[in-house]
């Protein structure tokens, strides 16, 4: 069995790695960098590293950060390894282990040296958390992970999708800050919270980004053309729609079909070198309800086992009806006999 189907999956998959690998070095830099000198404990499984780190100091055991970070993250992959694919599991321990290097190495020049009586702890805090909320959704875009929370959260996105990253995130992060506040006192636990607020933002605006959806109307005389297009170069579907000019008196086809916003100036040339004389408009889409086939990709394996699926349903149903019609047949019989 091939791990992957054509040149063009490994070529992805290797800037999959590297993206990765950059995200959790620069994510393990900024605590390096900016938490560390200022005495910011961060949220997530980081900042629990940290507090770790701390209580064994004070018990004279030293423990260095990232030694405590890769610990704390083989207990949780042990646990999401029958979760999650094992590419998943790959980049996420590629993101784990250059972030581990970044808390140990990262340090900035310049930056790092400051005195600390000289630093900026809430601007320390504020472009930390913006640059590492950066890293955090950076790598789920890429299909990894930086280890610890983002892996929990992800695994709550999976089963909830209702709940989005950034928040499961957020959930996750108030245990580290309520044990910030007990470790480090009420200043420390502030500067937490605002980092966790922030980063969390900054995640959920490049995962959300990554997602935007585009409408595309499509007046056309080609119709056919443009829709068997759409299904062989991005994989979704179309809805054809009757239109009339009411100016010219012609009637007209238009298409209606979702397409991911990174496609939309692609979609844009497929659809002139068809039809030069089409009419296209777009609009920015908010938010998709229900199981239309707008955004999903058209599979038609999938679609014949979606509706072997129903049929078998509406079997059952249909059984179920019958048996119920010969026992309620029954009762009345029945009870026909005991009365006379």
């Amino acid at each position: 069995m091939k791990v992957f189907k054509n040149k063009k999956e490994v070529n992805k998959f290797v800037l999959q790695i590297i993206v990765v690998a950059m995200a959790g070095l620069i994510g393990g830099s900024t605590f390096k960098t900016f938490f560390d000198p200022a005495g910011i404990i961060p949220s997530g499984i980081t900042g629990f590293a940290q507090i770790v780190h701390n209580l064994l100091e004070k018990a004279s055991i030293i423990i260095p950060t990232s030694i405590v970070y890769l610990i704390i993250n083989i207990i949780i992959f042990s646990f999401a390894f029958k979760i999650f694919g094992w590419k998943f599991l790959v980049l996420s321990g590629i993101g784990v282990g250059t972030y581990a290097l970044g808390i140990q190495f990262g340090a900035i020049p310049g930056i790092n040296d400051v005195a600390k009586e000289n630093i900026d702890v809430l601007l320390y805090a504020v472009v930390g958390a913006i640059i590492y909320g950066l890293t955090i959704g950076t790598a789920f875009r890429f299909g990894g992970s930086t280890g610890g929370s983002d892996i929990a959260a992800a695994i709550i996105n999976r089963y909830i999708p209702s709940i989005k990253t950034g928040y499961c995130l957020l959930i996750i992060n108030a245990i580290v800050i309520i044990l910030t506040a007990i470790t480090s006192g009420l200043s420390t636990c502030l500067y937490a919270v605002v980092v966790a607020v922030i980063s969390s933002m900054t995640t959920n605006l490049v995962l959300e980004g990554s997602k935007r959806v585009v409408s595309f109307y499509i007046i056309c005389n080609k119709d056919e053309e443009i829709a068997n297009a759409i299904f062989e170069k991005f994989k979704r579907g179309v809805t054809r729609l009757e239109a009339k000019g009411m100016y010219s008196k012609q009637n007209k086809a238009m298409l209606l079909c979702l397409i991911p916003n990174e496609n939309a100036h692609e979609m844009k040339k497929v659809v002139k070198e068809i039809d030069e004389d089409a009419f296209v408009f777009s609009a920015s889409v908010a938010e998709t309800i229900g199981e239309g086939n707008f955004m999903k990709e058209m599979s038609k394996f999938k679609t014949k086992i979606k509706n072997s699926q129903q049929s078998l349903k509406n079997k059952i149903k249909y059984n179920k009806y019958k048996i119920d019609k010969k026992h309620r047949l029954f009762s009345k019989k029945t009870k026909y006999h005991l009365n006379k």
